[in-house]
C-alpha cells in the first residue's frame, strides 16, 4: 500500500516531465541547404548539404581534367532567436570560389538573414586574374534538417 502511494506521485511527475519535454520547441541543430548553381546562365549543379548550426560546411565540384571549371562553396547557417510569430530566421554566410589553372580563387562573400524555407540568390562575377565573362549565380534555400548526413568540415 505504501509503495503504491509513493509510485503514484513519482509516475505523475515523470509523465509531466516527459510531456513538457515533447511540447517544448526544439532548436534546430542542423540545416539542409539546397542550392542551384548556374554558370553563365546554364545550370551546372543542384547540390545539397547538411550543416551543423554555427559550423562551416563545404561543397566542392572539381574535375582535375578541367582546371578552369568547378566551384567551391563554404557556408555557415547561424540560427537566430524566433520572433513572436514563430517564423525561424537564419543568418547565412557564404563564400564562393571558382577555379583558375587548378587553384581556387575566392569570388566573393555574402551574408544575409533569411526566413527558413525561402530562397535567396547571389551573383559571383569573374574577377582578376580571371578573364571576364566567367559568371556564377547561386540560388539557395535553408530548412531545418529532418534527417540525413552532415556535411564534412572544410579543410583549412
Amino acid at each position: 500500500m505504501i509503495i503504491r502511494k509513493i509510485l503514484s506521485p513519482i509516475a505523475f511527475l515523470l509523465l509531466f516531465c516527459v510531456a513538457n519535454v515533447h511540447a517544448a520547441p526544439i532548436a534546430a541543430d542542423e540545416y539542409r541547404i539546397d542550392m542551384t548553381v548556374l554558370y553563365n546562365g546554364s545550370l551546372i549543379g543542384k547540390p545539397a548539404i547538411v550543416a551543423k548550426a554555427g559550423a562551416e560546411a563545404e561543397i566542392k565540384d572539381e574535375n582535375p581534367m578541367k582546371p578552369d571549371k568547378g566551384f567551391r562553396i563554404l557556408v555557415t547557417a547561424i540560427p537566430l532567436d524566433a520572433p513572436a510569430d514563430g517564423t525561424e530566421s537564419v543568418k547565412l554566410q557564404l563564400t564562393f570560389f571558382g577555379r583558375l589553372k587548378g587553384k581556387w580563387i575566392q569570388r566573393g562573400e555574402h551574408s544575409v538573414t533569411m526566413v527558413t524555407g525561402r530562397s535567396v540568390s547571389f551573383a559571383f562575377p569573374s574577377k582578376s586574374p580571371e578573364a571576364a565573362g566567367k559568371n556564377y549565380d547561386v540560388v539557395l534555400s535553408v530548412n531545418q534538417n529532418s534527417g540525413g548526413k552532415s556535411a564534412r568540415q572544410p579543410k583549412k
